[in-house]
């Protein structure tokens, strides 16, 4: 059925499927409130005014809002399966997600990407996958796999895909390398993603010169007006580390606000239990002073005009009827969710299923972690008297970096005298046996080690601690498990979370994966660790496109001069 054919609905001639009665229209173009009935039929909006439908819902004065849009986020970082991911949200209210499949796609490649796409398109949502333009992250780094733009071109050949994922490899945009360019070049009709942390002037010029148009990176209030002056949209991101909700409000005023939208980028399992997702971002910025209906403007046309999602975000003929009842608008209880017209999820339950197991469960993305033998020689620092250190900064995944000189004779066992861990990087794809060392300021673990496969973007095993016998151990967990967090203390296991999907995600439901971690966290603390997302934190330190100072298999890295550096100062 096109549109043409619901006329005489839209004209009052004929009933409509569904007619919400005695509602209030939250209307996201103009900032208001309307009060009058919804008609929708053939899971499109037919207007508002005095209608009549087949079925007829009276609620009662409640609002009605446009689904919430998450710009950009990676599934992977919620530990936990597409549709658990996706039973947990809806009901919350999000509706629409643009998702860069990088994690998985720098473990498994096409294969992986292809295994999201399947999954997520059998979901009552819109499913915007990406194209990752990071794989790897750098030519320099190590992942499983290697994602050209010949392979991107087989991708958007064989499937449908929204665009290219953020554009990470910023020093390649501006030196013109093929190898990004490329990609940019085949993708120059699709949306292009952004991730360009301080980028100013010139560089910034340059960079927007491949056409990249949002940025989720933005952290200041100046940054995000410089970058909108150059045509860019801010994604504000509220994440589980990274929050810069709070930073960047003063930036929005009535001149730009169109320019801002709402991403989570990545969160936790726990954080998406106990605080939400979208609607948490609108509810934070409500209390921070936005009004609500601005906020709620945010996280829906806002995102769909800045996406260009084409009749989505708004309340209005033609549009989809992707539709929240929300009893207030200051707690944003959600009552009801209805994708294009029927209804999803009710009282926080998602009232659809869907089932990962009957789909293939490809090798390469279940049997992941190939690493050589290693020893505990493997981890030692090398002795001298003056060391290159990374400086952690709190609730941030960007780092400082500072030398460190012993004041009395080398000993491994000083280093957490002086809040300093060891940290390494041991490849897990391709079993080539290489580890990288370094040292690390301000994690705070007092004794044992932390070891992950969830080591952004290129996901090699990243393990921190405090001697070397813990952290060779609780490597060989990882790769015994095939994925997942460790703890090891005093030359035992600790506990440990197994995430077999890509070394990356649980077959566990959210609340059990919740409360494992909780556990694991509780334990990290107990060891001395202060920050709070210990594992994302330690996640991100092996990120090398993000300053100043990180760690991959080939060893310590600077990322704003583009060097390898040495560990070992004199």
């Amino acid at each position: 059925m096109s549109n043409k054919d619901l006329l005489s609905i839209a004209l009052g001639n004929e009933k409509a499927d569904l007619v919400f009665k005695n509602g209030k229209i939250i209307d996201v173009f103009n900032e208001k409130v309307i009060k009058e009935d919804l008609a929708i039929s053939n899971g499109v909006i037919i207007g508002f005014g005095k209608y009549e439908g087949r079925e007829e819902v009276d609620i009662e004065g409640k609002f009605i809002s446009p689904g919430f849009i998450d710009a950009h986020l990676h599934l992977e970082s919620t530990m936990v399966t597409i549709e658990e991911f996706a039973k947990t949200v809806i009901p919350l209210g999000t509706l629409t997600l643009v998702a860069d499949p990088h994690e998985i796609a720098n473990v498994a490649g096409k294969v992986g990407i292809k295994y999201f796409l399947t999954i997520g398109n059998n979901i009552p949502w819109n499913f915007n996958l990406m194209v990752p333009s990071c794989v790897p992250v750098t030519t320099f780094d190590k992942s499983g796999s290697v994602l050209n733009a010949e392979k991107i071109k087989e991708l958007i050949t064989e499937e449908n895909f929204f665009g290219l994922g953020e554009v990470m490899d910023y020093e390649g945009v501006l030196t013109g390398q093929d190898y990004i360019w490329d990609k940019i070049e085949l993708m120059k009709d699709y949306f292009i993603d952004g991730h360009a942390p301080k980028l100013q002037g010139k560089i910034l010029n340059a960079y927007l010169l491949a056409g990249i148009m949002a940025d989720h990176e933005t952290t200041s209030p100046n940054e995000a007006l410089e970058k909108i002056s150059k045509g860019m949209y801010i994604m504000v991101r509220e994440g589980s580390v990274t929050r810069d909700l709070q930073s960047l409000l003063p930036a929005i005023n009535d001149k730009n606000n169109c320019n801002f939208l709402f991403a989570t980028d990545d969160k936790h399992p726990e954080d998406l239990i106990s605080e939400g997702h979208i609607n948490f971002m609108i509810k934070k910025a409500i209390k921070l002073g936005i009004e609500p209906l601005r906020a709620i403007k945010l996280a829906t046309i806002n995102a769909a005009r800045s996406l260009g999602l084409h009749r989505l975000g708004g309340i209005a003929p033609g549009y989809k009827a992707d539709l929240l009842i929300i009893d207030n608008l200051d707690e944003l209880g959600i009552f009801q969710v209805y994708k294009d017209g029927k209804k999803v999820a009710e009282n926080g339950k998602a009232l659809f299923q869907v089932n990962s197991n009957n789909f293939e469960r490809p090798p390469t993305i279940f049997h992941s972690v190939n690493i050589a033998p290693i020893r505990e020689e493997d981890f030692k620092i090398p002795k001298g008297k003056t060391y290159r250190v990374i400086n952690m900064i709190q609730d941030q995944i960007i780092t400082g970096e500072e030398f460190f000189s012993f004041p009395y004779s080398f000993e491994e066992e000083r280093f957490i005298r002086y809040n300093i861990n060891k940290i390494a990087v041991v490849e897990r794809h391709k079993s080539t046996g290489k580890i990288g060392l370094g040292l690390i300021r301000g994690f705070g673990l007092e004794s044992g080690a932390i070891a992950s496969s969830i080591a952004h973007d290129s996901h090699n095993i990243i393990v921190l601690g405090t001697n070397s016998s813990d952290m060779k151990i609780a490597v060989e967990k990882i790769a015994e498990i095939q994925g997942g967090i460790v703890i090891a203390n005093n030359q035992k296991i600790v506990d440990f979370i197994e995430l077999p999907i890509g070394g990356l995600i649980s077959t566990d439901p959210i609340g059990k994966v919740s409360e494992k971690l909780q556990e694991l966290r509780k334990i990290a603390h107990n060891l001395g660790v202060k920050t709070n997302s210990p594992f994302m934190t330690l996640a991100f330190m092996g990120l090398p496109v993000v300053p100043k100072l990180k760690i991959t298999c080939d060893g310590l890295y600077d990322v704003e001069n583009h060097i390898f550096v040495s560990l070992v100062v004199n």
